[in-house]
């Protein structure tokens, strides 16, 4: 009888490899960038909820999730915050401006459309919770400086898009920049007394005299 061969080992059962895909690692300054934005965002959430005389850097840096002392590392300051925050915002005030009267039937009233849609903006809490800010800057120099910082550029751009809307305008009326900053401040100043009066019907007839004034102003020249 030939010798029984000795069973054969049974190979050991594979274990499967799962393998990570390695996700894009962020960079330091992405990061950085990303914590940023959370406070900004968070500053201006805090702003419409509690206003500026009681918003705290503490309430700030515990809604984006982050440290009183990482707030710290990214503004020197709370009036910094709250005017960087402020910048942040006008991009998106814009924008949603310029989709409103874009989004008005082609061949209606431009200059009555533009009026509507920055009474419109105005009434936003986060753009409300900024003029709040303004207002705070007359007794507190600090963040007076730290609002013109901002305020300057967007201004200015705010009058560029007014050229973009208004182009023909533009470039034919030489006091067409007045006319855009007495509408700016007309609107503005309109929204600051309408905290205390935010249903007041002399609203809607100022905003009406404001565009017939505009249409005469803006018209061809003889």
């Amino acid at each position: 009888m030939p010798p029984k061969s000795a069973p054969r080992s049974r190979p050991a059962p594979r274990t499967a490899v799962v393998r990570a895909v390695p996700g894009v690692r962020r960079t330091q300054a992405e990061r950085r960038e990303t914590t940023r934005r959370k406070l900004l965002d968070a500053t201006l959430e805090t702003l419409v909820e509690q206003g500026y005389a009681r918003l705290t850097t503490v309430a700030v840096a515990k809604r984006a999730g982050v440290s009183q002392g990482a707030l710290f590392t990214h503004f020197d300051t709370k009036e910094e915050l709250l005017a960087v925050a402020v910048e942040h915002l006008f991009p998106r005030i814009i924008q949603d401006f310029l989709a409103g009267v874009g989004a008005r039937p082609s061949g209606k009233d431009r200059v009555g459309a533009a009026v509507d849609m920055l009474w419109a903006v105005y009434q936003r809490p986060e753009l409300q919770a900024a003029i709040e800010l303004y207002v705070a800057a007359r007794t507190d120099p600090e963040l007076q400086r730290a609002l013109a910082a901002v305020d300057g550029p967007h201004r200015r751009n705010l009058h560029h898009v007014a050229r973009e809307l208004f182009p023909d305008v533009a470039a034919t009326h030489p006091d067409f920049d007045d006319v855009v900053e007495l509408a700016l401040d007309a609107v503005q100043g309109a929204a600051v007394g309408g905290a205390a009066r935010p249903s007041d019907p002399a609203h809607r007839r100022m905003l009406d005299t404001l565009a017939r004034f505009m249409r005469v102003a803006f018209a061809p020249k003889a």
